[in-house]
């Protein structure tokens, strides 16, 4: 039979909603601010263009960032701490292995 969807349905940290929503939320801030600074003064009119400039720059320096740190980032091999180096026992590092 077919896939239910709910089983295929991916966590909050997998899925692209986390990184789209903060590239977004700093975007926005980068934006704003770019906006309100560029004016030059409460007397002349926001730069809007200056903002949405801004914000599109913000908003795939983040999405970039957040990717190349998230294929960076492995997971540690499971032997790591069940002694196969030098210390053969994470638990005792002080204690000699074998002297």
């Amino acid at each position: 039979m077919g896939r239910n969807p709910a089983e295929n349905k991916k966590s909050w940290q997998q899925s692209i909603k986390a990184p789209l929503t903060f590239s977004f939320v700093m975007a926005l801030i980068a934006g704003i601010v770019a906006m309100i600074s560029a004016t030059g003064g409460s007397d002349n009119p926001l730069r809007f263009d200056v903002g949405l400039v801004a914000f599109g720059v913000a908003f795939v320096a983040c999405l970039l960032v957040i990717s190349v740190m998230t294929m960076a980032s492995k997971d540690n091999p499971e032997d790591l701490g069940t002694g196969s180096g030098i210390n053969r026992s994470s638990k005792n590092p002080d204690k000699n292995s074998g002297k």
